[in-house]
């Protein structure tokens, strides 16, 4: 294994028994041939540093990440499992796409040996063990800083302040994404519910195609309040010197994008895979992850955040993965009703 600077190796892996499991597997990937990890995710912009630390701590295989996005990549990886022709060795989604793959058994059996308090937790495992909870993204209220509309977003109940109305941007809440994601917690929490949802969409909603227009229009001065702000997104955007704040409302729950990796089955370098799903949530993955505004799902006891961990603030109520796609499924016609 390779060295990394200013860290050290077993306590960057998790002890020295998780550095010598690690040793293992990746001897075996190399002695297979295998010298690349094929991944398809969303996360290429904002995790270049997550896998070049990997190919510095296993500079023998490289990671060779492809953007691409909700039912491009559903239809890329459907295509290359009906072909035989895989070229995906691992796929890092959110949990309605991964558990989409998963249902059509895409992804190989796998429990890496450093999660297992997860892989037996419903909320983040399938009882099949195809997918492995990787990291956990903070969402928040991105609001612009040079508009003082009178109220300061903080809570749910803050975004239906009628001073707030037609100021609101969120991703479109009837389609697959964090804008349907939310909306579906939020119609099954019972503090909020249907009521809260119809009292937002009477706020005149602007809709935005994805999160990253939703950020830009607060950015550009077009919305006040983007609802999907991601802790990632809004690192960078007040890194670069935007004029954007993030809250946390916690009045009824918080809410996090949970991220997920599967081993594609068959695929070339399935080692490799499943090296670097293992990795993703050792103690040195979880410190470069939260530079790139994803908080950890698993062995984070000297992790240091710059923001509020998910597993500290109150969530909203998440259904088990194994029903999130049904759930979402069931919601989706009474949100497209009441956004219209």
């Amino acid at each position: 294994m390779g060295e990394r600077d200013g860290v050290d190796t077993e306590t960057g892996l998790g002890g020295a028994d998780a550095q010598a499991e690690f040793k293992q597997m990746y001897a075996a990937a190399v002695e297979d041939g295998q010298t690349t990890v094929n991944v398809y995710t969303p996360l290429t912009a904002t995790w270049p540093a997550v896998f070049e630390a990997f190919q510095e701590r296993f500079p023998d295989i490289r990671v060779e990440p492809l953007q691409i996005v909700g039912a491009e990549l559903d239809t890329k990886v459907s295509q290359e499992q009906a072909s035989g022709q895989r070229i995906a060795d691992a796929v890092i989604t959110g949990d309605t796409g991964a558990v989409a793959l998963a249902e059509r058994d895409y992804f190989t059996e796998f429990r890496p040996f450093n999660t297992e308090e997860l892989t037996g937790d419903p909320q983040f495992s399938l009882e099949e063990g195809t997918l492995t909870a990787v990291s956990a993204s903070p969402r928040g209220l991105v609001y612009d800083t040079r508009q003082d509309p009178g109220v300061v977003p903080e809570s749910w109940e803050d975004l239906l302040d009628p001073a707030l109305k037609g100021k609101i941007t969120m991703t479109d809440p009837a389609t697959d994404g964090g804008g349907m994601q939310w909306a579906d917690l939020v119609l099954n929490e019972d503090s909020l519910g249907k009521d809260y949802l119809e009292k937002l969409a009477d706020q005149d909603v602007v809709i935005a195609s994805n999160t990253a227009e939703c950020h830009n229009a607060v950015v550009q001065g077009r919305a006040y309040v983007c609802l999907m702000g991601a802790m990632g997104n809004y690192q960078t955007l007040s890194g670069d010197g935007a004029p954007v704040e993030i809250t946390y409302p916690v009045d009824g729950g918080n809410w996090a994008t949970y991220w997920y990796a599967g081993v594609i089955d068959g695929a070339e370098n399935a080692d490799a895979a499943q090296l670097l799903t293992t990795w993703l949530n050792t103690p040195e993955a979880n410190e470069i992850k939260a530079q790139a505004g994803h908080g950890p799902v698993t062995n984070a006891e000297d992790v240091e955040l710059e923001f509020e961990n998910p597993a500290d603030v109150p969530q909203l109520p998440r259904p088990d993965l194994a029903d999130v796609t049904n759930r979402q499924k069931s919601s989706q016609p009474i949100i497209a009703g009441i956004f219209g």
